[in-house]
């Protein structure tokens, strides 16, 4: 048997890997006195299971991960770390028949600090261990992979692995037997990540002829203790009591998964997979839950926002940092520091959502109004002040609205990027249909970016100029009606007839759908075609229109019917509101790429449904809605309520989506069995609104 190395046993020495090492050097203390010690750090830890996926939550102090198994015919583990969106990820070989993977106990906090040659620097390493169980004879690891959370989704489990993510592999002496350990600097030489196997209870753990680790099950079957650890600097969390005001629901999981999220330096868009900033998603989640969030955690989200402005004013859409900052940098020769963060910018919506969540805060309430001074002189890492930084976007608004305000002509309304396929939440390729200029940015978003410039010019906060200000409301006036060009019309027999072909291809009733539609059926595109001309998807960003528009009230009657209407004649089943319907277009190759299985196709998004909720509850507060659009919105917003009463249980995780059995539809985990084209995150930083959104 392989003895213990060197290092592996200076790190070990002394201590149990399920062990948490609390450790602390207190100065400054008066001559004499016992330094007082610091406060228990706040434990957060909850579980979570969708479908085969088995997720735990744990955050304690410097300690934050996400660590879930996956069971079924191909086990997984992964551990995802906030601290510098860094992970590591184990795929085992594929069973002749499904087996459970999952932890048994608590999943215990492990802070380290190395031991380290006098040549290297220390550091500490902190992360988790948790106890696998298993009922599998054997278990073979077909991938380990060490690294950026994105690199673990991009590379999985079946892309080849470049050379620079290879990984030390040892086996070593433990107590218990035979152990491995896996570990990996990364590609900057910064910092490391490191997966210990501790065979329990006479499982065994080896290294077959290939390298490849090879677990075989014991007397009371496989059990095997994994320890998770990164150096990364970790984020600093937001204590739950310091999250939400009292007005806020009292749902625990969802201040656990916002807890989870939201940390000083940013609130983070999901876990695992999109385990960092992502600006549209936070500006989302803070417009929703502006209600009951405390005012610290609003700015802390708005300014990580103003922080990765662009100089044009630009919002930055995601970020790389860490590690994949410095593949990207070694890859495309930009200049400066590894680790330097880079931003992606291509995205369009995020530019036009800055200025309405802003005002709403800063002019809209009353702690914004109380604070906004100081917070508007904070300085971005750039050295300008947040005020303009906030100015360089409504610059940029204005300046991007004024070709269709001054011609008219639909093809000068904003489009997606030069070269790029996605521009807006719809970001996988097939969510605009092929669409160049998307209904949510041009019918909702830029005339409510440009109402808010307006009302923020002509605030002292952004120097009360009269004329910019004026200017904004004159391009808001020219962009107020920008939906129409969006416009379909069906007559009543030529929507019946779609209907009736797609329900059949898909192997529904058609009979409830056909039931509700009555009269000519109009809907908006979700995107205009490169040469203008409506896309006919039928789509749930009316949510957009309602939140941060004033439409007329026949318009709200339209929506009203969308929601009310069974799916595939409009949106509502009963396991969720689709955020897609494809039954209206004519060709079949749009149906294909609008499945229960596509990320944005017909299939539901929880925080889509959520801001549905918050836009009717925004129009019903209108005082000019006749009795008829109103009653239609009321009947609107009961089906919708009693919709998410029944999907209450999955209402954290970012969508999910549906199968039709036995003339029933059945709520199916997107992703946790395999079956889609990606998979959902268990917590989602927008599904934690149903804070602020109540019945």
């Amino acid at each position: 048997m392989p003895t213990r190395p060197a290092k592996i046993e200076r790190f070990l020495k002394g201590t149990t890997l399920s062990t948490l090492l609390a450790a602390s050097c207190v100065s400054g203390a008066p001559h004499g006195e016992a330094p007082s010690a610091p406060p228990p750090a706040e434990l957060l830890a909850f579980d979570l299971r969708e479908g085969l996926i088995d997720n735990h939550f744990f955050r304690r102090g410097h300690i934050a991960a996400h660590l879930l198994t996956t069971s079924g015919g191909s086990p997984r583990l992964i551990v995802a770390f906030p601290a510098g969106n860094m992970g590591i990820a184990v795929w085992f070989d594929s069973l002749p028949a499904p087996v459970d993977l999952s932890v048994e106990g608590d999943v215990s906090g492990v802070e380290r600090m190395e031991r380290m040659d006098r040549a290297e620097r220390p550091g500490v390493m902190r992360g988790v261990s948790a106890l696998l169980a298993s009922a599998a004879p054997a278990l073979r690891v077909h991938r380990v992979i060490l690294g950026s959370v994105r690199t673990l989704r991009d590379v999985g489990p079946d892309a080849e692995v470049p050379a620079w993510l290879r990984n030390d592999v040892e086996a070593f002496a433990s107590p218990r037997g035979a152990a491995i350990a896996v570990r990996r600097t990364t590609l900057d030489g910064e910092h490391h990540l490191e997966l210990l196997i501790e065979p329990q209870d006479g499982t065994t753990a080896a290294l077959g002829d290939d390298g490849r680790i090879e677990l075989a099950a014991g007397p009371s079957g496989l059990r095997v203790r994994v320890t998770a650890l990164s150096d990364e600097a970790p984020l600093t969390p937001v204590p739950l009591e310091e999250l939400v005001t009292e007005r806020a629901s009292d749902d625990l999981r969802h201040r656990q998964a916002l807890g989870f999220l939201a940390y000083r330096e940013k609130l983070l868009a999901g876990s695992w997979r999109f385990l960092t900033y992502f600006g549209r998603d936070t500006l989302l989640a803070v417009r929703m839950l502006l209600p009951v969030l405390e005012p610290a955690v609003v700015e802390a989200g708005i300014g990580s926002v103003l922080d990765r402005l662009s100089l044009a004013g630009e919002v930055a859409h995601e970020e790389a940092i860490g590690e994949y900052a410095a593949l990207m940098h070694l890859d495309s020769r930009i200049p400066g520091a590894l680790r330097e963060p880079i931003y992606d910018y291509k995205m369009i919506d995020g530019d036009f959502l800055l200025a309405p969540v802003a005002a709403e805060y800063l002019l809209g309430t009353a702690a914004g109004r109380e604070r906004a001074a100081e917070f508007l002189s904070r300085r971005t890492p750039r050295g300008d002040t947040y005020a303009e930084a906030l100015a360089r976007n409504v610059s940029l608004v204005l300046h991007l609205a004024a070709p269709f305000a001054e011609t008219g002509d639909p093809m000068k309304l904003i489009g997606l990027k030069a070269g790029t396929k996605v521009g807006e939440w719809r970001d996988s390729e097939q969510g605009l249909a092929g669409g160049r200029i998307p209904y949510d940015v041009n019918a909702a978003l830029v005339p409510a970016a440009l109402r808010a410039s307006a009302r923020l010019l002509a605030s002292p906060l952004l120097g009360a100029d009269a004329e910019r200000a004026g200017r904004a409301e004159r391009l808001a006036r020219a962009w107020k009606d920008a939906g129409v060009f969006f416009h379909v019309e069906l007559p009543e027999d030529e929507a019946r007839r779609r209907v009736s072909s797609y329900a059949e291809s898909l192997g529904l009733d058609a009979a409830p759908a056909l039931a509700s539609l009555s009269g000519t059926l109009s809907f908006p595109a979700v995107a205009l075609d490169s040469e203008g001309k409506p896309i006919p998807i039928m789509h749930s960003d009316d949510s957009f229109v309602m939140l941060f528009t004033d439409p007329p009230p026949a318009a709200l009657e339209e929506i009203a019917g969308r929601l009310i209407r069974p799916f595939p004649a409009g949106l509502r089943t009963p396991v969720g509101i689709l955020v897609a319907n494809p039954a209206f277009a004519q060709d079949p190759a749009l149906w294909r790429e609008f499945t229960a299985a596509h990320y944005h196709g017909t299939v539901t998004w929880s925080w889509q449904q959520a801001m549905l909720a918050a836009g009717l509850e925004r129009q019903l507060g209108r005082g000019d809605l006749p009795a008829r659009a109103r009653g239609a919105l009321e009947r609107a917003r009961s089906a919708l309520w009693e919709v998410i009463a029944a999907t209450r249980e999955e209402s954290t995780r970012e969508l999910w989506s549906w199968a039709f059995e036995g003339g029933c539809y059945k709520l199916v985990p997107f992703g946790a069995e395999r079956l889609h084209h990606d998979e959902s995150n268990a917590v989602q930083l927008w599904s934690t609104v149903y804070l602020a959104v109540r019945p």
